[in-house]
């Protein structure tokens, strides 16, 4: 018990009665009480509500732990996104239906393809080469350039317009998420 306290910050709280605790504290009991007894199933409804960033980090850890050493199967709703993509499977409700499902890569990819943001102090003239090079673009300041299967090494060897900035974009499940939920 006194490690489980420790892990999400109340390990001298322990044993002080609960109706001293404050909401942050009874939430991390919670957690302490759901895994005390290593489950083969745990069902952890937004776990890290209300944590704060060292307790969430270090449940993530525990959770990984235990995962790996007793196989234990971890099913979670969560809003963060962020968390859900370290998850091995991911359903996606949106209005009480499941919209999306697969590995958080899987839905990540059937939605949104990688992608190059750059910047010209010629946009006219990038624009044009872009057109004869045949890439697909968007933009009016930084364009956008999906990359189709095209690492992004080749696409900017094949521009010669100078070039003052250039980012690339991997999705994020957050990503994939804004583009099912938007188009409702």
């Amino acid at each position: 018990v006194e490690q489980l306290a420790a892990l999400v910050g109340i390990e001298q709280d322990i044993f002080k009665p609960v109706r001293t605790f404050s909401g942050g504290m009874k939430r991390k009991l919670e957690i302490v009480r759901s895994l005390i007894h290593t489950p083969k199933v745990l069902f952890l409804d937004e776990p890290t509500a209300g944590l704060d960033p060292a307790s969430r980090r270090n449940l993530w850890a525990y959770l990984t732990g235990v995962r790996q050493e007793y196989g234990t199967t971890v099913f979670l709703t969560t809003h963060y996104l962020d968390e859900a993509e370290q998850s091995d499977a991911v359903c996606i409700i949106n209005k009480g239906k499941i919209v999306a499902s697969g590995t958080p890569e899987q839905i990540k990819r059937a939605l949104i393809e990688d992608y190059l943001l750059i910047i010209s102090n010629d946009h006219q003239a990038l624009c044009l080469e872009l057109e004869r090079l045949g890439l697909s673009f968007s933009g009016i300041g930084p364009v956008k350039i999906n990359l189709n299967g095209h690492t992004a090494h080749e696409i900017l060897r094949s521009i010669s317009t100078p070039l003052t900035g250039v980012t690339t974009h991997t999705p994020t499940l957050e990503d994939a998420y804004l583009e099912i939920v938007g188009k409702e």
